[in-house]
């Protein structure tokens, strides 16, 4: 009785084979054919039921691919803009660089980039993107320097210019970038330009910070209180201008 079982699950496991082996030959046969084929209808139809699993990864829709390609096109755009940088800088050199390393702890306070003394980077030098000031050069090594950026809490006192007006750029507890006009002038409104002034060496004038946020009353209601928004999300710097003055 247990040989005569054992003969069956023999002969079920051949049965299964010659079953397995017959659908492999008919898939080839198909493939071939589906090669060979001049006729769409047949190919097409033949190819769906066996890469139809696989037709959602197409090199456009790959992940990687993709993502590698979206930050190329990043990368691109930034170094177009950085480029472009205002005309009216044409005294100085212009030495472009890219962020390494910024520190998580104290992100709004200073970045790394991949220029230094090698490449002509000099410590006070302005620090820019296309949409307006960054910071300045506050170290310099051989081929890296650190570069203070307007946000940090320290950088205070810079002199600006908003419609022909000049006044004192602060930071504020809050970290805010502020001006606390003295006056109540309506000279100046929300959405208004603020530049740097130029009337110190820091930096050069002309150099676009931001532009006027929000305006309020001061503590004392004696004067006013601007808030200063940048053009550019300062969390997301990636590359950088450095300018030289050119002797």
């Amino acid at each position: 009785m247990k040989r005569k079982k054992k003969r069956i699950k023999i002969v079920d496991l051949k049965y299964k084979i010659i079953i397995v082996m017959t659908i492999l030959v008919i898939a080839i046969a198909l493939l071939s054919y589906s090669f060979t084929s001049d006729n769409l209808y047949i190919t097409s139809s033949i190819n769906n039921i066996f890469y139809y699993p696989f037709n959602g990864l197409t090199n456009d829709e790959d992940i990687i691919g993709k993502n590698m390609n979206d930050e190329l096109q990043q990368e691109v755009a930034s170094l177009k803009k950085i480029t472009n940088i205002n005309n009216v800088l044409s005294d100085f050199e212009k030495i472009n660089g890219v962020v390494i390393s910024r520190n998580i702890a104290y992100w709004l306070d200073d970045v790394i980039v991949n220029r230094g003394q090698k490449n002509g980077v000099e410590k006070g030098m302005a620090v820019v993107v296309s949409e307006g000031l960054v910071g300045y050069v506050s170290d310099v090594y051989d081929t890296s320097s650190r570069v203070t950026l307007i946000t940090n809490s320290s950088y205070n006192k810079t002199s600006v210019r908003v419609n022909d007006i000049y006044l004192i750029l602060e930071y504020d507890s809050n970290n805010n970038l502020i001006i606390n006009q003295l006056d109540n002038s309506d000279k100046i409104k929300v959405g208004d330009v603020v530049y740097t002034s130029g009337l110190t060496d820091k930096f050069p004038a002309g150099l676009t910070i931001g532009y006027i946020s929000k305006i309020e009353d001061n503590s004392y209601g004696t004067g006013k209180k601007l808030y200063v928004d940048l053009y550019y999300d300062v969390n997301a710097i990636r590359y950088v201008t450095f300018l030289k003055r050119q002797v």
